[in-house]
Formats: C-alpha cells, sequence, structure tokens
C-alpha cells in the first residue's frame, strides 16, 4: 500500500483556521486554499513550511458559537491534528487478523500511539502516520496489556519507525493468555534501553519467559507519561492497581484464562486538554462473561480530576464486548447527566459479534445526550443499526477545539468519505 503525506491543516473547521505554526515534521499545510460550501466562513489560507499544496474543501454549515451543553451533528471533513489541541485517530485495521491502535497527537505536538495492532497491521499504523506526517516518528508507544492483538507490531514498527519510549506493564503477572514468543520480542526489544517505560517492576531482569509470571514488586501510579499539567497523557491503573490499592489484594487474585487474564490487567489511561478528558483502558474486564470486574473496583479510584464529570470521550474497552462496560464503569465515565458524551470503539472484522447488542443498549441509554457511538467497523454479527455511527472499515477520529472546550467526534471510510461528526461542548466547559 503506497503511503502518502497529507497536509496537516484541511480546513479543519469553516470558521476557525487552522492554528500556526504547522505540526513539527509535519507534512505541511503548504499553501493551501479552502473554500467553505453553507453558511460559514468559507475561505481560509494556510503558510506554512510544508511541503507542497493542500486543497480542502469545507463543509461545514456555519460552525460558529455552540451553546454550553450542547451537540450537534454537521457536515465537516476529515479532522486532522492542528497546533495546540488534541487529535485521536482509531485507526481501522485492514485483514482477517484482530487487533486495535491509535494515533494520538498532544497540544504540544508528541506523538503517541495506544496499542499498535497484530503483526499484520505494521502497514495500516504507517499508513496512519503518513496520512498527517511526513516522517516516520512518534515520542510513545503506550501497550495497553500482552495480548498480540494489541502489541504484536510493535517488532515490525521499530524496524520502521523511529520511536522514543515504550510504556508497558512490565514483564511479571504475564497470563498463559499471552502469546510468549509476542511478550519475549517486546523485551529483547526494548528492557535494558532508554525506551523502556515498564510501569510496574520485577525482582528478575533478563527475556527469560520463565520468571514473566512473577508479581510485580511495585506499579508506580499515577504517572504522567506525556505532557503535563493539564496538557497530559497520563496513566491511572494497571494490573489492578488503582489508587493506591491493589485489587489482587483487596479482592482476589485475579483469573488467567485467555477470556480474562491479559485483560483485567489492561492499562487505564487519561488524555486531558483543558476541559477536555478522553478515557481508555485496553480491554479491561467489568465481570460479564465470567470476568472479574476490575472495572467498579479501578472506577471509585481514579481521582476526583476524572471522576467529578467522566469523560467527553471513553474508549470502549475490549472493542465493545460484553466482558467490559460494566454499569458500575459506564455510570463513572458516561453518567447520563445530561450532557453531550461519545463513546469510540476499535473493532475490525475479525471481531465477531462485535458491538455486542447489550454493550450498545447500556451504552446509548441516556448516557450520550446528543453525543453519538462510533465504531471503525461493525463486525459480522455486530450491532449496527440505528444510533451506531459505523466508519465500515475506516478510523474513528477526535479533536478539540478552543482549548478543549469544543470536541468533534467523526467517522472516516477508507475512501475518505466521511460519516457523521458530531461538535458538542466539553462537559467540564458547561456552564454549572
Amino acid at each position: 500500500m503506497q503511503r502518502r503525506a497529507i497536509p496537516c491543516c484541511l480546513a479543519l473547521a469553516a470558521l476557525w483556521a487552522c492554528p500556526r505554526p504547522a505540526v513539527d515534521g509535519d507534512a505541511g499545510v503548504g499553501e493551501g486554499e479552502g473554500e467553505g460550501e453553507g453558511e460559514g466562513e468559507g475561505e481560509g489560507e494556510g503558510e506554512g513550511e510544508g511541503e507542497g499544496e493542500g486543497e480542502g474543501e469545507g463543509e461545514g454549515e456555519g460552525e460558529g458559537e455552540l451553546p454550553a451543553c450542547s451537540a450537534e451533528h454537521l457536515a465537516h471533513p476529515p479532522l486532522t491534528p492542528t497546533v495546540g489541541e488534541v487529535f485521536w485517530q482509531q485507526i481501522g485495521l485492514g485483514g482477517l487478523s484482530i487487533g486495535e491502535a491509535a494515533l494520538v497527537v498532544l497540544p504540544d505536538g508528541t506523538r503517541a500511539l495506544v496499542d499498535v495492532g497484530n503483526d499484520s497491521h505494521d502497514d495500516d499504523v504507517l499508513d496512519a502516520l503518513a496520512e498527517h506526517f511526513s516522517d516516520a516518528r512518534v515520542d510513545l508507544i503506550v501497550l495497553t496489556h500482552h495480548h498480540a492483538d494489541h502489541e504484536g507490531a510493535l517488532t515490525q514498527l521499530l524496524g520502521q519507525l523511529e520511536v522514543g519510549r515504550v510504556v508497558h506493564r512490565g514483564f511479571v503477572d504475564v497470563t498463559p493468555a499471552a502469546n510468549g514468543t509476542v511478550v519475549a520480542e517486546l523485551c529483547a526489544a526494548v528492557e535494558g534501553t532508554a525506551r523502556d517505560g515498564a510501569l510496574c517492576s520485577r525482582a528478575v531482569a533478563g527475556c527469560d519467559p520463565a520468571s514473566f509470571g512473577d508479581a510485580p514488586l511495585a506499579c508506580a501510579l499515577p504517572t504522567v507519561v506525556a505532557g503535563s499539567g493539564s496538557d497530559a497523557l497520563e496513566v491511572l491503573a494497571v494490573d489492578g492497581f488503582a489508587g493506591g490499592a491493589s485489587y489482587q489484594a483487596m479482592v482476589g487474585a485475579l483469573l488467567t484464562d485467555d477470556n480474562n487474564g491479559e485483560n483485567a490487567r489492561s492499562v487505564v489511561g487519561v488524555v486531558r486538554h483543558g476541559a477536555f478528558r478522553l478515557l481508555f483502558a485496553g480491554d479491561l474486564t467489568g465481570g460479564g462473561s465470567d470476568t472479574d470486574p476490575v472495572e467498579a473496583f479501578i472506577a471509585s479510584r481514579l481521582g476526583d480530576d476524572v471522576l467529578a464529570l467522566g469523560a467527553d470521550v471513553l474508549h470502549l474497552s475490549h472493542h465493545a464486548r460484553d466482558t467490559s462496560s460494566s454499569t458500575a464503569w459506564l455510570d463513572a465515565l458516561l453518567p447520563g447527566d445530561g450532557r453531550p458524551r461519545s463513546a469510540i470503539a476499535g473493532i475490525s472484522t475479525a471481531h465477531v459479534n462485535s458491538p455486542h447488542a447489550s454493550v450498545v443498549q447500556a451504552v446509548q441509554d441516556g448516557r450520550l445526550a446528543d453525543g453519538g457511538l462510533f465504531v471503525t467497523t461493525v463486525a459480522p454479527g455486530g450491532t449496527g443499526g440505528t444510533g451506531v455511527i459505523d466508519a465500515e472499515g475506516g478510523s474513528v477520529r477526535v479533536a478539540t477545539e478552543r482549548g478543549g472546550d469544543v470536541v468533534y467526534v467523526q467517522a472516516v471510510r477508507p475512501d475518505g468519505t466521511v460519516v457523521d461528526t458530531v461538535r458538542s461542548s466539553a462537559v467540564r466547559a458547561c456552564a454549572p
């Protein structure tokens, strides 16, 4: 698949021109011109040190002031990274292998990947980067847990990307549900190097898989892994540790079977920017389908910064399957208080039956207000239809505006056609 660099700012909004300067290393705003259709301001010129020229057509219909605590569905061109704002792209992963990966750009320009898909998905990840940037570089990779569909592409990507740190649980409490070969390859690639960002320490160093099952000595939480203050990517929980407490110490040992083992030990993180909060938790289990109810334990220990009003955007764990998204989790993060919120899910074709009907129903049961439920695809047997915004194998994109006070969530098909866009006010920017 041929990769190409596309200008970073393609008339991100009809009213607000793309900020300057361009993102460091960006493929270039170039000398672009955009023509808006509708009632918004339709013309904008972008200048920067970009490569080549870009043209974009704005489709916004009068994107002016947004009333507090409101949301609207509108026509909008594909979202792209903007300097000083957050960008999240849930990457559509092709083929018949399960997998999940997301590209994140923080307000300071830090580029991160949250999971990287299976060993057949490195091209999909590289293509997503090439759409927005002219250089193959990420500052950070966060691996939520040791399942091959979330970290299997790492060794291929390390050979094709310039990578800063790799944040992961550590080579501790690794269960039989993990692919031992994949975990050993990850260990060989990062342990003892400057890019090793293990969250949990262990007594024995080295990449002998026989030692991977040892219990962690300690896990550094919470920990900011990129950015700072109100503009950061922060890890809040891992391996059942959160808020100074341990699920395994207080509740009991976590199961180790395939449906639960690695999933229950997932990293939980938040991306924050001003009033905006996006929360992700890998495949964290909530008690459904005979899994450990780790979500409820962690939900009450996420800290006031998250629990005060929940999330603007919640990444649904385990590809929107019923092992996750428990009532306790949704009550904490999508509290159904009338404020607009959105949920997103990374699903590939091989995730048969995703999203599960029970998850779709629970999320849409008065929790989103005028927001939306966005999925990269509805897998065979999965629940689509009314209220599920399907990117049909493409990407789900999130972008902030006005310092995090305004949030866009969007589904984009593989051919670049936008399915739908929701624009809403951040819940923390709502009037009391």
